[in-house]
């Protein structure tokens, strides 16, 4: 794993800056700015769609290739320029004050300084909408310095349930205990997401991983169904590898099959899952899972997502600990090798090799830097800046309660 581990530090619940948004103003901590006169939700909603059109962009290549996950240089000098270009658009028109932007860098440096932690800026708002990810400070966007993208330089995170502002669960206990929901027709969930992170999962004889047809067949009929099981679970993971469609003019719903290793070549039964049912049927998760949701339009399509964040928000209502969700349709063979490498650094952690002994241990890693510690493998082995896709709903120092006694290496 070339340049990601020298690259991704210590991170502590004290590198946290909040940043609290309001309909005419903002806080950086406790100070308050004025938003900008143009700085409105409507002008985010169309920098949005222009954002969501690179990432397209950056799809039709992967197609392109032949569903391949490294591209050239070439492939990505224009969307690239695209996103540095809007990311600096809105870093300048929300963060108008000039005395605003010095005061996130001065915040930004001050954390980097004092133990080499990573910064995790925390937008706590219900309603603006922007993948703050593809945020850019530098000054030049035609160069789109990747290090000048907030989602590849820190752990940027978000908090959309104001009312239900809670306190989150900071750690996740062992054993591992992961629900893998999957709809059929994804070839690639199959061949490669469905093991690999069945690998990452059981290091212990201790750790458990089922897909839901192994477990709930006799239980699960519809979506109403589906989440009565999950709030009676044990399941201290829910991972999504599944269809978006749109259920309503405002949400969506995933698609996952009943299916086990048996019925993996028939035709198994499709359920869905929409925010509306998070409605109807009244509960809350037993356990405090991560919830990973790695499906097209997962955090709802592209005009719903800017308007509600429908699907992370129901889940994080419901009591999910943390959600990681795509802003856009993602390719299944990004999808897939995404989580693959996401869960291999939360599980697994850093290698960190003692300079002296060089004995070789595994550092425990947050939600927040495995997910940029993903973004930034992607962009330097494979020159794929997809990861910025990715956006975290929820608090970025979730975390395994103790480190594992065993590690892994990324192949």
């Amino acid at each position: 794993m070339t340049g990601v581990s020298d690259s991704i530090c210590t991170q502590a619940t004290g590198a946290g800056v909040d940043i609290v948004i309001g309909s005419e103003e903002y806080r950086i901590g406790w100070v308050p700015y004025k938003r900008a006169a143009d700085a409105t939700d409507t002008l985010l909603e169309a920098l949005t769609r222009q954002v969501l059109d690179s990432f397209k962009k950056i799809e039709e290549k992967i197609i392109k290739r032949r569903k391949s996950i490294h591209l050239e240089p070439e492939d990505v000098e224009e969307p690239l320029q695209e996103l540095a270009k809007l990311g600096r658009r809105v870093y300048i028109r929300f963060f108008e004050d000039e005395e605003a932007r010095h005061q996130l860098s001065d915040r930004f440096q001050e954390i980097i300084e004092k133990g080499r932690m990573i910064p995790a800026p925390t937008f706590i708002s219900d309603s603006v909408p922007f993948p703050w990810e593809v945020l850019y400070e530098g000054d030049n966007y035609q160069a789109h310095d990747s290090s000048k993208f907030w989602g590849f330089a820190y752990s940027p995170a978000r908090i959309i349930n104001l009312k239900g502002y809670r306190k989150y669960e900071t750690e996740q206990r062992l054993p591992s205990d992961m629900l893998f929901c999957l709809h059929h027709k994804l070839q690639l969930a199959h061949r490669q997401e469905w093991p690999e992170i069945e690998r990452l999962v059981k290091i212990t004889p201790q750790d458990r991983f089922y897909l839901l047809g192994q477990l709930s067949s006799s239980q699960v009929h519809d979506g109403e169904d589906f989440l009565g099981y999950l709030d009676q679970s044990n399941h201290n993971m829910l991972h999504f590898a599944c269809h978006c469609r749109p259920c309503s003019i405002d949400s969506d719903s995933l698609l996952v099959s009943l299916l086990n290793e048996e019925e993996i070549e028939v035709n198994p039964q499709v359920i869905a899952l929409e925010p509306n049912t998070f409605t109807d049927v009244k509960g809350s998760f037993r356990l405090h899972p991560l919830v990973f949701l790695n499906a097209c339009q997962s955090a709802g399509g592209a005009d719903e997502w800017r308007k509600t964040f429908n699907l992370p928000r129901a889940f994080i209502k419901r009591g999910a600990a943390a959600i990681i969700a795509t802003a856009c349709p993602v390719p299944d063979i990004f999808a897939a090798a995404f989580a693959k490498v996401f869960y291999e650094f939360f599980l697994r952690g850093q290698i960190v090799t003692d300079p002296v002994t060089g004995k070789t241990t595994y550092r425990l890693m947050t939600i927040g830097e495995a997910l940029r510690a993903a973004r930034l493998y992607f962009l330097e082995e494979h020159n794929n800046p997809l990861g910025l896709a990715y956006g975290l709903y929820s608090p970025a120092f979730y975390q395994l309660e103790h480190p594992l006694t065993q590690g892994g290496v990324l192949g």
